[in-house]
């Protein structure tokens, strides 16, 4: 009995230390395949390319429970191209996100760091790229409405609990320059909210939304600071308002997104653009997914772009997929060069330099991709 009970309060010393549970999980997503580029500054290209329907990226998310359903979280996600092994977002070790706060079951979440955007979390779901095609799919080569995912840097962000399928999110991003609060040419001051609903509470419904604004002031002179769009206008202020949704009826899906940006300050004045997107997914079999949809984009004083996209996806298993995606854009209502997103070099296109590297020579650009996704 004496055993058994000293053997007891033993336990009870050592299990104090440990009250806290904690996790950490190892993410990631590896995606390689071959692309072929029809007209790249007037020459066809068919190379390698990483990242093809999915950024690579691998990363690590951790959760401590504090007790009374608060836990500390955290998360650090790096960027790499799996051909060079060279890491994304201009070498950074964890550029995409990078993060530690508290999350809370009644009263939300709260963090700090280095994250994407409402735009990017609670809209870019909804585009064709995420459906069914590839990242060339997004709009144009700067893209003008940060539907490809940018980063805030210096941010806190808090997102609300779930309510009644309803969530939301307000996240602001400092300049950290002494005087320059409101944003420097070469540091960006960034607000961005954002409003979703599903039934089910995550984008796995029969039908969901989401709504975000985004507003950056100042960074226009640095590439990396700013948004790729505002370095490419040279806006000193730019912001984007982005609504998108999808409804599933059987095995079909109908998904669609609005986005309104508005560039003030540039050499060409106020520029505002319209960003109309749509497009219908069969989903045939549990394993075999095709889907296709248009965009079109009215770059009011620049010109007018069509974007069509064709995807066709083929699970070998849960973790591991085959794909070839199609995409092809023209250029017209006097634009003149036609220049997909991921085809154009980012950050390439200037207001010296307006179609950048990459751009077709004539107002087409097709490309079509085969390639391998794994997720782990």
């Amino acid at each position: 009995m004496k055993k058994a009970v000293m053997a007891a309060a033993v336990a009870a010393i050592f299990a104090g230390p440990a009250y806290a549970q904690s996790s950490i999980t190892l993410y990631g997503v590896i995606d390689d395949g071959l692309s072929y580029i029809s007209n790249a500054g007037g020459h066809s290209n068919f190379k390698m390319d990483s990242g093809v329907i999915y950024s690579d990226r691998w990363g690590m998310t951790g959760k401590e429970e504090l007790g009374g359903g608060l836990r500390a979280i955290f998360t650090l996600e790096n960027g790499f191209d799996v051909n060079s092994g060279a890491a994304s977002q201009g070498g950074a070790l964890f550029g995409r996100r990078a993060f530690v706060g508290l999350s809370s079951d009644r009263f939300g979440t709260l963090v700090a760091g280095n994250d994407y955007d409402f735009i990017y979390d609670y809209v870019t779901f909804y585009t064709n790229t995420a459906q069914f095609g590839g990242v060339y799919s997004f709009h144009l080569g700067d893209d003008i409405d940060r539907l490809a995912g940018e980063q805030v840097h210096n941010a806190i962000r808090y997102e609300t609990p779930n309510v009644g399928g309803f969530g939301a999110g307000v996240m602001y991003g400092f300049s950290n320059v002494a005087g320059g609060f409101g944003g420097t040419s070469t540091v960006p001051r960034t607000l961005s909210v954002g409003l979703k609903y599903s039934p089910t509470g995550s984008f796995n419904a029969p039908y969901s939304f989401g709504a975000a604004f985004t507003k950056l002031d100042g960074g226009y002179a640095a590439p990396g600071a700013g948004s790729i769009a505002q370095v490419a206008l040279g806006a000193r202020s730019i912001y984007t308002a982005a609504l998108g949704g999808i409804v599933k009826l059987g095995n079909f899906s109908i998904n669609g997104v609005y986005t309104y940006t508005n560039a003030s300050d540039t050499p060409r004045g106020t520029v505002t653009v319209n960003a109309y997107e749509g497009g219908l997914s069969w989903r045939a079999s549990p394993a075999f997914l095709v889907g296709a949809g248009l965009a079109y984009i009215d770059e009011r004083k620049l010109g007018k772009y069509d974007i069509a996209t064709l995807g066709v996806d083929y699970l070998l298993s849960k973790r591991t997929d085959l794909f070839a995606v199609g995409t092809y854009q023209h250029a017209f209502g006097g634009a003149h060069v036609a220049g997909n997103f991921f085809a154009v070099t980012p950050y390439s296109e200037s207001p010296a330099m307006p179609n950048g590297a990459g751009a077709s020579s004539t107002s087409s650009q097709a490309i079509a991709q085969i390639g391998i996704r794994h997720k782990f």
